[in-house]
C-alpha cells in the first residue's frame, strides 16, 4: 500500500470521525420528536460528508477511485433513519455522477447498495436489544461489501478482474471491521446518552419523592460524590483528548512541512535530469555543451540519492535502529584521504581554498570510533561550509583537548550565521533564509543528522559564527586509543579493469533490461566474457552447466528465484565460486544479511568504479 493510500484512509477516518461527532452532539441530544426540517437539514449534512469522502479518495486508475462512503450510508441507515439517509444517497450520488469516470455506474450502485442494506438492517432490528452487538454489525459490514464487490458488474469488462483482486482484500480487512467499529461507536454513544438520561431522570425522582429530610441529605451526598468522582474523571479524560489534539496537530505541522520540503528537493534535481536529458536528444549541440550536460544529469542524480538517503537516515534515527560498529582507525590517514577528496575536486563556480590542521606528532596509537558516521559527520559539516563559501578558505582539522577527548573542527569564511540561529540550524528542514541558502540546495537534515551521531557517539556539536565572518563547528568526542600502533602505509585501487592473460567468464544474473546494459559496458572494457540470468532459477542452471564460470554478479529481486535462494543452491554445486550481491535494498539491516551470506556486495545505483575494484577483489 503506497502512500497516498494511506493518507486517504486517514483522511477518511477523520471524516468518519465527524460523523460520528454529528450524531452524538446533534442526533442523540434532541430529545423531542425530531421534525422535518430537522431530518432534511441531517440529510444535508450527511450529503456533505459523503461528498467529502468522495473528495478524499484513494484512486485505483483515472476514473475508478475508492473511499468509505459505504461504511458511512450503511451505518447512516441504522442510525439515522429513512429521510436523511436517503437525503444523503441522492447527493452523494449525484455528485459521483458528475465526477464521472469508469467508475461512475459502480459508484453510485455503491451508494444506493449501502444505503439501503442499511435502512433494510435498521427495520429489522427495530425494538431489538441484539446480545452481540459487534457480530451484528459485523454481519452488517460483510453483506453491504460483497454487495460492493457484486457492483463491479457496472464496470467495463476488462475492468472487472483486475478490480476485485485489488479491493477484495481491503474491502474485508478495512471496510468490514470499519464498518464493525463505526456502528459499534455510534451504538455506545447511543448507549451512554441513555444512561446519562437515566441517571438524571433517577436524580430527579429520588429528589422529588423523598421524604425523609436525613435520607435525602444522604442520598444527595452520595450523588454528589458520585458526580464528583465522573466530574474528575471527564477531566482527566479532557486532559488526555487535548494532550492528543496536540500530539495530533504537532504531527501534522511536521507532515506538512515534511512533504512539503521533501516535494521541492526532489523535483529539482528531477527537473534538470528530465530537462537535460531531453535536450541530449538534440543533434546540433557541441561536445563542450554535451559534456556539460551530461555532468549536470549526473550531479542531479547524486543529488537526488542523497535527499533519499537523508529521508531514511533520519527516520531510522526516530525508531533508535541506528548503532554503532567501532573500528580502528589511523586519523592521520583518515584526514588525508578525506582532504585529498575535496582538494582535488573543486567545486564549480567557487574559489575555495582547502587546508587540513593536525597536530604535531599525532596520537601513537589507533582511534576506536564509528569510522562511516566520523566520515559523515565531517562531511555534511564540509559540505554545509563549502554551501556557505563564495569563496575564500575552508579549514578542518582536529586536535587533542585531553587524554580522553578529541576535537574535529570545520571552520570557513563564509556569510556567516547570527547567534539567534544557532540552535536553530540543528532542527529538521530549517535552513537559514540568505541570497546564498536560496542558491543552494538541501534537504534540511545534514546538521539535524550530523547532531544525532554525535550524540549517539557520546559526544557534543558546537558552532561559533557571527555575519559576515564565516562560521566555525566544533566536534568534541571521547578519544579512545587502541594498542596497536600507526604505521605508515598506502594503497591504491585501479580505477580500470586490468586485463588478464585469460578471459573471465562472469555470470551477470540481472532481470532489469536497463541494470544489464549498464553493467554489461562497465564490464566491456575488460578482458571478461559475460552471460546474462533472468532470474535466479535460470542463473543456477548456467552454473550447473557451465565449470568455466568464475564469478557471479546477482541481483537479490528477481521472479522465479530471489537471489538469496539462488546462492543457497550454488552453494550446493560450486561452494568456493565467488558472488557479488547486487541489490537496492541499501538500509542498514539488509546490508547486514547481505555481508553474511554473500562474498561482497554492491548497492545500487552501481558506482562504476567500486564495481570494478570489487571484481578485481573476487577474482
Amino acid at each position: 500500500m503506497n502512500e497516498p493510500i494511506i493518507i486517504g484512509l486517514i483522511q477518511n477516518i477523520a471524516v468518519l470521525m465527524a460523523f460520528a461527532m454529528l450524531y452524538e452532539n446533534f442526533w442523540l441530544k434532541n430529545e423531542k420528536p425530531r421534525s422535518l426540517p430537522a431530518k432534511l437539514f441531517t440529510g444535508i449534512i450527511l450529503g456533505g460528508i459523503g461528498i467529502v469522502l468522495m473528495f478524499t479518495p484513494w484512486t485505483l486508475m483515472p476514473g475508478l477511485v475508492f473511499d468509505t462512503r459505504s461504511v458511512m450510508l450503511s451505518v447512516s441507515g441504522v442510525f439515522f433513519g429513512v429521510i436523511p439517509t436517503v437525503i444523503a444517497m441522492v447527493f452523494t450520488m449525484v455528485a459521483r455522477f458528475f465526477m464521472d469516470g469508469e467508475g461512475m455506474w459502480m459508484g453510485m450502485a455503491v451508494i444506493l447498495v449501502s444505503g439501503t442494506i442499511g435502512l433494510l438492517w435498521a427495520e429489522l432490528r427495530k425494538n431489538k436489544q441484539p446480545k452481540y452487538m459487534a457480530i451484528e454489525f459485523l454481519a452488517l459490514g460483510l453483506v453491504v461489501h460483497i454487495m460492493m464487490l457484486a457492483t463491479t458488474v457496472f464496470l467495463p469488462s476488462e475492468r472487472i478482474m483486475p478490480t476485485l483482486k485489488t479491493i477484495v482484500l481491503p474491502v474485508f480487512f478495512i471496510y468490514t471491521p470499519g464498518t464493525m467499529l463505526l456502528g459499534l461507536l455510534l451504538a455506545g454513544q447511543k448507549r451512554n446518552f441513555q444512561n446519562l438520561w437515566e441517571k438524571e431522570k433517577l436524580y430527579e425522582s429520588e429528589r422529588k419523592l423523598s421524604t425523609d429530610l436525613i435520607k435525602k441529605q444522604k442520598e444527595l451526598q452520595e450523588q454528589v460524590e458520585k458526580y464528583s468522582r465522573l466530574n474528575h474523571e471527564f477531566q482527566e479524560q479532557n486532559i488526555e483528548l487535548q494532550q492528543a489534539k496536540e500530539k495530533a496537530e504537532e504531527s501534522d505541522h511536521l507532515k506538512s512541512a515534511f512533504l512539503a520540503n521533501l516535494s521541492h528537493e526532489i523535483r529539482t534535481p528531477m527537473n534538470a535530469i528530465m530537462g537535460f536529458t531531453e535536450l541530449l536528444t538534440q543533434d546540433e549541440l557541441t561536445t563542450e555543451e554535451r559534456e556539460e550536460f551530461i555532468d549536470i544529469v549526473r550531479e542531479s542524480g547524486f543529488y537526488l540519492l542523497s535527499i533519499i538517503n537523508d529521508i531514511v537516515e533520519i527516520s531510522h534515527i526516530d525508531v533508535g535502529q541506528i548503532e554503532l560498529k567501532e573500528s580502528e582507525i589511523d586519523l592521520q590517514d583518515f584526514l588525508t584521504h578525506l582532504y585529498q577528496t575535496y582538494a582535488v575536486s573543486p567545486t564549480k563556480e567557487k574559489e575555495v581554498k582547502f587546508s587540513l590542521e593536525m597536530p604535531e606528532p599525532p596520537p601513537k596509537g589507533k582511534m576506536i570510533t564509528d569510522e562511516v558516521k566520523l566520515r559523515q559527520i565531517l562531511i555534511n559539516l564540509l559540505n554545509n561550509a563549502i554551501k556557505s563559501t563564495p569563496q575564500g578558505q575552508i579549514s578542518f582539522g582536529y586536535q587533542m583537548e585531553k587524554a580522553d577527548k578529541i576535537s574535529f573542527f570545520v571552520k570557513d569564511s563564509g556569510v556567516g550565521i547570527s547567534p539567534d540561529n544557532h540552535q536553530l540550524i540543528f532542527e529538521r528542514f530549517r535552513q537559514i533564509e540568505t541570497d546564498l541558502s536560496k542558491r543552494a540546495s538541501g534537504s534540511g537534515l545534514g546538521l539535524s543528522i550530523t547532531k544525532a551521531y554525535v550524540e549517539l557517539m557520546g559526544g557534543t556539536i558546537e558552532v561559533d559564527s557571527e555575519i559576515g565572518k564565516g562560521s566555525t563547528f566544533t566536534v568534541t568526542l571521547p578519544f579512545v586509543e587502541s594498542s596497536e600502533q600507526v604505521t605508515p602505509q598506502g594503497k591504491s585501487l585501479s580505477a580500470d579493469l586490468e586485463k588478464s592473460k585469460d578471459s573471465k567468464l562472469i555470470l551477470v544474473a540481472e532481470d532489469e533490461d536497463i541494470n544489464w546494459f549498464f553493467i554489461s559496458k562497465v564490464l566491456s572494457k575488460g578482458n571478461y566474457k559475460l552471460i546474462r540470468a533472468v532470474n535466479g532459477k535460470e542463473a543456477v542452471e548456467y552454473c550447473k552447466k557451465n565449470p568455466d564460470i568464475s564469478l557471479v554478479l546477482m541481483d537479490i529481486k528477481m521472479p522465479e528465484m530471489n537471489g538469496f535462494e539462488a546462492l543457497e543452491e550454488i552453494r550446493k554445486i560450486k561452494p568456493k565460486l565467488p558472488v557479488i550481491g547486487q541489490t537496492a535494498y541499501a538500509l542498514p539491516g539488509d546490508v547486514e544479511q547481505l555481508k553474511a551470506v554473500f562474498d561482497d556486495y554492491i548497492t545500487k545505483p552501481i558506482d562504476r568504479k567500486l564495481l570494478i575494484e570489487k571484481i578485481e577483489e573476487n577474482l
